[in-house]
């Protein structure tokens, strides 16, 4: 864990409270609307449409875009061929899209591959035998499909179970009010992370104690606390990692499972995904003076997973500010 000077809290505000770039309704009603009655391929076409409009007048998404990939490459020549800050910006067009459709259509609409996912066996024995378990996700690729995929109760669970979502509702909160008006159910399991209180713990013991899942990103810090962070190596550069997360999965003792929706190919349009679901090795069920120690060490383990999955998929990031600016700053 790691304390801030005012110099570095002041840096990581800049980017953790970074405000959504739609103020207004009207284009996600447009988006939604055009999402689920068009046909495809004019998706597709839309798709690049905006795609080329936000390359072409966001200077912040395209500068930080290529800071990620020329730090993927300086760490690993191999895994990406070509420096494009457009490639990256399309791929999250695509996979915005795609999150769009998990809620505004009625079956998935997907075809997904688990047969990279090692231990989603052991999670769903685990969940189906009434037991709660917490998910990590990440800024890489679309977690939301997993979301859907448990809400729908279509991984093959023998039955339905309660899930909670940690999320960021501060940067977000035109878009979740108008996702809330869209779809009634898209709000009912979501816990703000920037009001995390003993009543919310407890609401989250609950869903663990019924046998549920509580999801949430662990490579983003919240504006509210950014001034303790786990501070970690990523892709060859200190990073700061949200120390609240990894605390929360300590407090709630149960198993800890890191999960990832990944494009089969970054750019492609064929709405392939390759599922994956590794088992934390770390014990959460421990005793507190061993508690530190733990998160640092989910913490690292959980950085080892992205940067490897970055690797695999260097278009597929989706987090758009300088996520170094500590270690540029030192």
């Amino acid at each position: 864990m790691a304390k801030k000077t005012n110099k570095e809290n002041e840096n990581l505000s800049k980017w953790a409270s970074k405000k959504e770039v739609v103020h207004t309704s009207f284009p996600i009603y447009l988006a939604l609307g055009l999402i689920k009655y068009s046909p495809r391929f004019f998706l597709n076409f839309i798709i690049k449409c905006s795609s080329f409009f936000f390359y072409l007048f966001n200077k912040t998404s395209r500068n930080e875009s290529i800071r990620y990939q020329e730090q993927l490459k300086q760490h690993n020549p191999d895994c990406i061929k070509r420096i494009s800050a457009y490639k990256q910006i399309e791929a999250f067009a695509i996979t915005f899209v795609e999150k769009l459709e998990c809620w505004v259509k009625k079956s998935i609409p997907f075809k997904i591959d688990y047969s990279k996912a090692k231990d989603i066996d052991e999670l769903i024995s685990y969940v189906d035998s009434g037991k709660g378990a917490v998910l990590l996700c990440s800024h890489l690729g679309n977690s939301e499909i997993f979301r859907n995929l448990a809400n729908k109760n279509k991984i093959n669970l023998s039955k339905e179970v309660p899930v909670s979502v940690l999320m960021d509702l501060g940067t977000t909160s035109n878009f979740t009010n108008t996702m809330k008006k869209v779809n009634p159910k898209f709000a009912d399991n979501i816990v703000d992370v920037n009001n995390i209180n003993p009543g919310t713990i407890e609401k989250l013991m609950t869903t663990i104690e019924e046998g549920g899942l509580v999801i949430c990103a662990a490579d983003r810090v919240s504006k509210y606390n950014d001034n303790i962070t786990v501070d970690g190596s990523f892709l060859g550069k200190t990073a700061p990692f949200p120390y609240g997360v990894y605390l929360i999965a300590m407090l709630l003792r149960a198993p800890v499972y890191y999960i990832y929706g990944l494009r089969k190919k970054d750019n492609g349009f064929d709405r392939k995904y390759d599922f994956l679901v590794t088992k934390s090795s770390v014990n959460t069920d421990c005793k507190r003076s061993e508690r530190e120690t733990n998160i640092r060490q989910m913490c690292l383990e959980y950085i080892q997973e992205l940067e490897k999955n970055c690797m695999e998929h260097p278009y597929q990031w989706y987090n758009f500010f300088d996520f170094w600016a500590k270690s540029e700053k030192a």
